[in-house]
């Protein structure tokens, strides 16, 4: 397997993260990784998607809007797919949160 790091360069964005699903946002770029940095205190719950996403909270029923980003906590996912700008949106059960967010090739 051919692991490449994350550019040096690549573009970041933040997002505020409230108890209000964020509105759809696109990826700062295209790959096929995205890095998720939980800055705050309190747990996000993202959604990726190709089109649209909408965070939810998570339940007692499977659902794939609710991606876990602990506090404090950086996390890579692969992305569904490479080549499009995909894009992404976060809640929190309680509080508020910011993550920053890139994205890249590799791990």
């Amino acid at each position: 397997m051919n692991v490449q790091p994350f550019n040096a360069n690549a573009s970041t964005i933040r997002i505020s993260v409230t108890t209000t699903a964020t509105s759809t946002a696109d990826l700062p770029d295209t790959g096929n990784v995205v890095r998720i940095c939980n800055t705050g205190s309190n747990h996000a719950y993202v959604s990726i998607g190709l089109v649209y996403a909408a965070a939810t909270v998570p339940t007692g029923t499977a659902a794939r809007t609710c991606l876990t980003v602990m506090a404090g906590v950086d996390v890579t996912f692969s992305l569904p797919n490479n080549g499009s700008v995909c894009k992404i949106s976060a809640i929190t059960e309680t509080g508020t949160t910011t993550l920053a967010v890139q994205v890249g090739e590799g791990a």
